[in-house]
């Protein structure tokens, strides 16, 4: 299960199933965060499967976990400039966290993925 958050109140969770190395199955739910109570709601929520995984364009994208390491390997923690670069790997020893923030930017800056846990079927 993949997440992101944003400073305006919003909340994703997108979860992945991989069934034989393949993606099989994409869930999406999109949550609104009242900020002075903290309560969310659901706003959005869909899910694809077999020939219409990726058919929205919204939640995170359809990888295997193997897809996502390759990814780590050669965008996300690539060396950059003007940019700070963040790993974590705590879903018991594997990837939880791997992107970067421009440090030139102020809000919802990061590119990568934020991993909130994975789980054998």
């Amino acid at each position: 299960m993949t997440t992101t958050s944003s400073w305006v109140g919003f909340r994703t969770e997108t979860t992945i199933t991989v069934t034989a190395g393949k993606v099989t199955e994409r869930k999406y739910i999109l949550f609104q965060i009242d900020g002075g109570t903290g309560q969310q709601t659901e706003r959005e929520t869909w899910t694809e499967t077999g020939t219409t995984i990726g058919s929205h364009d919204s939640g995170g994208a359809a990888l295997t976990l193997d897809e996502v390491y390759s990814m780590t390997r050669s965008e996300w923690l690539k060396k950059r400039e003007n940019a700070e670069i963040y790993f974590e790997a705590k879903n018991n020893g594997m990837i939880s966290l791997a992107g970067y923030r421009e440090k030139t930017c102020a809000d919802d800056c990061f590119n990568g993925i934020s991993i909130r846990s994975i789980e054998k079927l």
